[in-house]
């Protein structure tokens, strides 16, 4: 296993993902991969064109504080851990993305939390996204989140 992908969704459950993630990757000698997918990017001509400029300004700020939150964690487990880490903050669907990433970057294993009705849980158990798994054609694993 070289690659880990961690599809984070909220900062509260990051912890618990990353945990699992550094347990194999040190087990392992992986890389981790961070993983948070926003709207789509405010900076996009053709969004423009679709809503009041607040709502560009809102998703600009939320993208700006997703990828700081995603460079302090890539920073801390460096140095606590001196793991090989990478953070990415996307733009788009979650499902495409996802497999987006599986695709470019060799990943060998996703890791996702789940809870009865997260978004990341339904990716993966919704009857229209329930393909996602059999599409990356590599592990899934699910964390339950508390």
């Amino acid at each position: 296993m070289k690659n880990l992908l961690v599809a984070i969704d909220r900062r509260q459950d990051a912890e618990q993902l990353m945990t699992h993630a550094i347990n194999i990757a040190k087990l392992t000698d992986a890389k981790i991969w961070i993983m948070h997918v926003t709207e789509a990017d405010p900076d996009d001509f053709l969004a423009r064109e679709a809503g009041p400029q607040y709502v560009y300004e809102k998703r600009a700020k939320e993208r700006k504080n997703a990828s700081l939150e995603i460079q302090k964690w890539v920073e801390e487990v460096k140095e606590k851990y001196s793991i090989d880490i990478e953070g990415l903050v996307i733009s788009g669907e979650v499902a495409k993305s996802i497999k987006k990433i599986v695709d470019e970057r060799n990943i060998d294993l996703v890791v996702a939390g789940h809870k009865k009705k997260n978004l990341l849980y339904g990716l993966f158990a919704a009857n229209k996204k329930k393909d996602l798994i059999d599409d990356l054609k590599i592990p899934l694993l699910a964390i339950p989140l508390v």
